[in-house]
């Protein structure tokens, strides 16, 4: 009877355990496998980490085992396990979690660890295998942190396995240019545009989605580049000091495209002159011959050191390469694009905003340099479509409009964002964010003067999140916002709830910033 007890307790064991771990490890594929990070998270949410009922109930039937009362121990337990299991509730996961080799890893891992529980209840007592079972079900989200620790070495060999193979890889095809585009905000959204326009006349492969780290650029390269390519298309992302470096000692770029130098991830930069310098990791890769491309409208790319022979772009004269005659509407844009000692371009594009303007000229400024007729490129900016959840105008079913920014997650974006829903003039504006995270100490000033912004454009504020977004609802209160047009959700279902309670044909809704599980 014992050891049917005991073995059925392992059992609801691994049925628990394995729904707390797959949660944990969700949060650590969603911080990108960074035991730091996570860190951050698990210290954040303590409450769910450490879960005080969890850890009373398996407490009480712990301390039956251990004064050997072992039968009726081992009975509470298993009771326990099977409330836990059918009260847990099933995770609502925005990015679904990917079962990725490295996960398989870490399950061999877990495996192992397991094994070692086995032996130990064969070795030693069976109340023993299940009171160290107890410990590692209260404590599922800090095994995750281990697991991920004792694996750190197999992962750097696979690691640099991999990377070794796309430097190879490039090696192999010595005539392929390679542009790199990074930047705090506007990455994806210009590599679209870049792409796109190049590929009237080159033969171009780009990084997919916002594949922009290291390990995703390496994959792109030794999955999809072939000899038939002759330009790549790199985005750069970083989190940390160094990330931009790692990625050009692979890539080796001959061009770079820095969109913007802004506050973002400063929970991990901790100031800006270290995003400065992340960013500028590109402009210093390139080779003499290289050319640096350069958004001139951003205050700290100016106040930057560049090569003398870095071409600008932006929306004034100061710039090599600029936009005038502007006119931007809720259908789109159309301007002209002046070119040094060559004939302006009229462009007439349905992106919306100033910040793809600014896009698609440093797009027509990489063109040009690489040799690009004034036709080729007009063609290209036909094909210009949205870049999905960035500014994308969708059209709900009950009449309304949605203007989809739920990837942007930077101040100057939302801003420009907000300026583009202020457009509808004729419309009932709605705006419907959780603010913008990784900002490190300047969260509360950077959140709150969102929040006076969206005074100014929006008719009604749907605030997703009751904790990170009241800074925003002080910035609100501070332009005097009326407080019954406000409404703050807990989570993005409780959101549209409200918004399909409030909106009609006349209503335009913008979704500013969807945050991942791991912020909610």
């Amino acid at each position: 009877m014992q050891n049917l007890l005991i073995s059925l307790n392992l059992i609801g064991f691994l049925i628990f355990f394995y729904k707390r771990a797959r949660e944990g490890l969700h949060i650590l594929q969603l911080e990108n496998y960074y035991n730091d990070r996570y860190a951050v998270w698990m210290s954040k949410y303590m409450k769910k980490v450490c879960n005080p009922k969890v850890i009373i109930l398996l407490l009480i039937p712990s301390i039956l085992l251990w004064l050997d009362m072992t039968n009726i121990g081992a009975g509470i337990n298993l009771f326990v396990y099977f409330l836990l299991i059918i009260t847990a509730k099933k995770p609502q996961e925005k990015k679904s979690f990917v079962v990725t080799a490295r996960i398989r890893r870490m399950y061999l891992t877990y495996f192992v660890l397991f094994l070692l529980l086995t032996c130990l209840a064969i070795w030693f007592d069976d109340k023993i295998a299940l009171l160290v079972a107890n410990v590692f079900a209260m404590f599922a989200y800090t095994f995750v942190y281990l697991v991920n620790g004792i694996n750190k070495p197999i992962e750097k060999s696979i690691r640099r396995s991999f990377c070794r193979k796309a430097s190879k890889k490039l090696k192999e095809i010595p005539n392929l240019k390679i542009i790199g585009i990074t930047g705090s905000y506007g990455k994806t959204s210009t590599k679209y545009a870049v792409n796109t326009i190049l590929s009237q006349k080159f033969n171009t492969l780009m990084t997919p989605e916002s594949y922009n780290t290291t390990m995703g650029v390496v994959r792109t390269i030794n999955e999809k580049l072939t000899s038939t390519h002759s330009l790549f298309i790199c985005e750069m992302g970083a989190k940390y000091v160094g990330d931009i470096k790692e990625i050009c000692d692979i890539v080796k770029p001959n061009l770079g495209l820095v969109t913007a130098i802004g506050p973002q991830h400063l929970d991990t930069f901790k100031s800006l002159d270290n995003v400065r310098k992340t960013k500028l990791e590109l402009v210093n890769a390139l080779p003499k011959n290289g050319l640096a491309f350069v958004n001139w409208e951003d205050e700290n790319i100016r106040k930057a050191q560049l090569p003398s022979h870095a071409v600008k772009f932006g929306l004034t004269k100061k710039a090599d390469y600029y936009a005038e005659n502007i006119h931007i509407t809720e259908r789109g844009s159309d301007f002209d694009v002046v070119i040094p000692q060559k004939e302006k371009i009229h462009i007439k594009t349905k992106l919306l905003g100033e910040l793809n303007i600014l896009n698609i000229v440093g797009a027509v400024a990489i063109a040009d340099k690489l040799g690009m007729t004034a036709e080729e490129i007009k063609v290209g900016v036909k094909y210009l479509k949205p870049v999905p959840h960035r500014l994308q105008l969708r059209q709900n079913p009950n009449g309304s409009i949605i203007i989809d920014d739920a990837y942007n997650s930077n101040v100057k974006g939302a801003t420009m964002a907000l300026e583009v829903l202020k457009s509808f003039e004729a419309k009932q504006r709605v705006l419907i964010t959780p603010g913008i995270v990784e900002l490190g100490d300047k969260a509360q000033e950077i959140n709150r003067n969102l929040g006076k912004k969206a005074a100014e454009c929006a008719d009604y504020v749907i605030l997703v999140g009751t904790e990170q977004t009241v800074p925003i609802l002080n910035g609100l209160k501070d332009r005097h916002y009326p407080k019954e047009n406000t409404f703050v959700a807990k989570n993005l279902q409780e959101a549209l709830q409200e918004m399909n309670r409030i909106t009609t044909k006349d209503t335009v809704i913008l979704l500013e910033n969807d945050l991942p599980d791991n912020y909610l």
